[in-house]
């Protein structure tokens, strides 16, 4: 029997080569896809790290302004009324008093006054600080029982040593009681150390 090959209507077809572009196409196709997918993802972790690094900068501007702001605020020149300046004097003066030692001034002045001889009041004056040495001015009122009282303390207070320098003095009327009050007025002048 006799084969006919009739080309026309059964065409020899070679689906090989088709296959193999198709495969190529499919590979290329999901090689781009796979590379666009990362490369996604390297644009947002890069965009991330970009925004973070202007929120920290932007966030470091504002800080180092506000602490521009903040030295500019605390360098402006402080006015004081004349009321807040006596206040601030007088705050001065409490704090120089506060460095005073009353127990050590009574304790001093304590060895010089005569045995029958009462201190009725001691008031101070003024309080300076010459080179780290506090120096106070007294008014130290007494009562004795002989006008010879007042005497025998101020001679006792002038041979303290520079401890007490005697100013004025002055002595009243004798009272019914048979006492004499006087007043002496001193300079105290510690030794260092003892003004705390």
């Amino acid at each position: 029997m006799r084969t006919q090959i009739n080309l026309s209507r059964h065409p020899f077809t070679n689906r090989r080569l088709l296959w193999i572009a198709l495969l190529a196409i499919y590979l290329t196709s999901f090689w781009l896809f796979l590379w666009m997918v990362t490369e996604k993802d390297r644009v947002l972790a890069k965009e991330t790290e970009l925004n973070q690094r202007i929120d920290s900068q932007r966030q470091a501007a504002l800080d180092a302004k506000q602490e521009q702001e903040r030295r500019r605020n605390s360098q402006q020149k402080i006015v004081v009324t004349d009321q807040q300046a006596l206040q601030l004097a007088a705050a001065r003066q409490l704090i120089q008093r506060k460095g005073f030692s009353w127990n050590r001034l009574i304790d001093e002045i304590e060895d010089y006054v005569p045995q029958n001889t009462r201190i009725m009041s001691i008031k101070v004056e003024e309080i300076s600080n010459d080179a780290d040495q506090v120096l106070a001015t007294l008014q130290v009122k007494a009562l004795g029982t002989t006008p010879a009282e007042m005497t025998e303390m101020m001679m006792g207070l002038e041979k303290s040593g520079g401890l007490f320098t005697v100013g004025e003095a002055g002595q009243e009327a004798t009272l019914e009681t048979g006492e004499t009050p006087f007043t002496l007025n001193l300079t105290y002048k510690p030794a260092k150390g003892g003004s705390q």
